[in-house]
């Protein structure tokens, strides 16, 4: 027997399945479904920043967050890898341009056709006659050749910006997967990586005061001071007397301590509960930047370029940035990374200073010989810097120079004469706004060179 529509539409309906994939190109959650979603289904990856992609017949969110992942993980279970790279979809995207700028080429080569039919039935110089019956057809027909006209040319523009679109789709395709750009990309996640476990560190470190077995009314406000916390204290839950706060809206603990609406040990639930999500949340960003580091990473070291080979950077080699070959003359790094090098300026630039330049704006690198590293190793070699007690010079201890901002200290260069060799000496400025040489007195006395 034949399935009645009933049966039809339950099958229908039970036999929605979902797909959800991640692509760590783009950085990109998709969620493929096999029906059209219903109305609350819909409304709920709406909410989450999914949006449809019509040309790929999918929702696509444009980045990973928790949030995103906690609905597909809802609805498909688990979350596969993408199997399409972000060059292949890409390509497909170049090609939807192309043949939209193909269209827009063929219908203004018929929209020009059609003008060349309407002045085709005109004479070549004909006027229109004016107070003639023929007047009011005569400039309707004109009409209709200037509006074909500027259809024609309009088409013809968008038949370009598609075919600049196609063009553009490739191109940011193939930026992407620039080692430099890679490499920029990497920095900023170690960076939103450093800013999650700093919250994490924060978190546990205010859980450490709150599980405190020394916790008391003095001690939970002095902590919530400093840990800004909010809640709303609504009466039914924080019944209180009529002659304190009514307020139900967002408070913070310690408004809330002062006004002495709930308890100390109240307030120590609510702030570890609080730390706890927080601390949960900011973990899966941490595993998340994690597994993308791995990615790009690897990435990066299977397409190699120079940013790979910093750790063969030393001073006396030459890096090529911005078609100019410079010498570098300190190699700074970070963690046993190499940061920067310390280079001469771009000739362009007209000034003799140095700057620094990140691996990524370097694209080449040639190794010193062992001349060049000598020579660079010497010139690198800082001069001493001299300690010794004189006339007008300020004496203090390390402790005291240790103290002095920053603004107010600086160690000055003196360059090598006929009499003495290259120095370094330390100066602070006075209550009088005045500069002198200081003197440490709990360190040791270190002579002008002489040569």
């Amino acid at each position: 027997m034949a399935p009645t529509t009933a049966q039809i539409m339950t099958e229908n309906t039970v036999s929605q399945t979902y797909r959800a994939t991640y692509s760590p190109d783009d950085n990109k959650l998709r969620l493929y479904a096999s029906l059209r979603l219903d109305e609350e289904t819909y409304s709920l990856i709406n909410k989450a920043g999914f949006r449809w992609a019509p040309k790929q017949e999918l929702f696509v969110a444009p980045a990973w967050t928790p949030g995103r992942e906690d609905v597909l993980l809802s609805l498909a279970g688990d979350i596969e890898d993408e199997d399409s790279t972000l060059f292949d979809r890409q390509e497909q995207r170049a090609g939807r341009f192309s043949d939209y700028s193909d269209r827009r080429a063929v219908e203004s080569e018929q929209a020009l056709a059609h003008v060349d039919s309407l002045a085709s039935a005109v004479p070549l110089g004909q006027p229109i006659l004016v107070g003639h019956h023929s007047e009011r057809r005569a400039r309707r027909h004109a009409q209709k050749i200037e509006n074909g006209m500027k259809r024609a040319v309009m088409l013809f523009e968008r038949a370009e910006y598609w075919e600049q679109r196609a063009q553009a789709s490739l191109q940011h395709a193939k930026y992407k997967e620039r080692p430099d750009v890679r490499y920029r990309r990497i920095k900023k996640i170690e960076a939103d990586l450093r800013k999650s476990q700093k919250h994490i560190a924060r978190s546990e470190k205010y859980m450490t005061m709150w599980r405190a077995q020394t916790l008391d009314l003095k001690m939970a406000l002095l902590v919530s001071n400093y840990d800004h916390i909010y809640a709303c204290f609504t009466l039914d839950k924080y019944p209180r007397p009529a002659e304190k706060s009514q307020y139900e809206g967002s408070m913070s603990l310690h408004s809330a301590l002062s006004e002495e609406i709930i308890t100390f040990e109240q307030a120590r639930d609510i702030a570890i509960r609080c730390h706890e999500r927080t601390i949960s949340h900011q973990q899966r960003w941490v595993n998340h930047y994690q597994n993308r580091l791995a990615y790009e990473r690897a990435m990066l070291n299977e397409n190699g370029g120079v940013v790979t080979r910093t750790q063969e950077f030393e001073p006396g080699g030459q890096v090529l940035s911005r078609g100019e070959w410079l010498t570098i003359l300190r190699v700074n790094r970070s963690k046993g990374e190499v940061t920067s090098v310390e280079t001469p300026g771009y000739r362009f630039l007209g000034y003799s200073g140095t700057m620094k330049l990140t691996p990524d704006r370097i694209t080449d690198y040639k190794a010193p010989t062992a001349e060049e590293a000598s020579d660079a190793k010497k010139a690198a070699k800082r001069p001493p810097i001299v300690n010794y007690p004189g006339e007008g010079f300020r004496e203090m201890t390390k402790a005291e120079w240790a103290k002095l901002p920053a603004d107010y200290k600086g160690v000055r260069g003196a360059a090598e004469t006929e009499t003495h060799g290259a120095y370094r000496f330390r100066r602070c400025m006075t209550h009088g706004c005045t500069l002198v040489n200081v003197y440490i007195t709990d360190m040791k006395t270190v002579e002008i060179p002489k040569k």
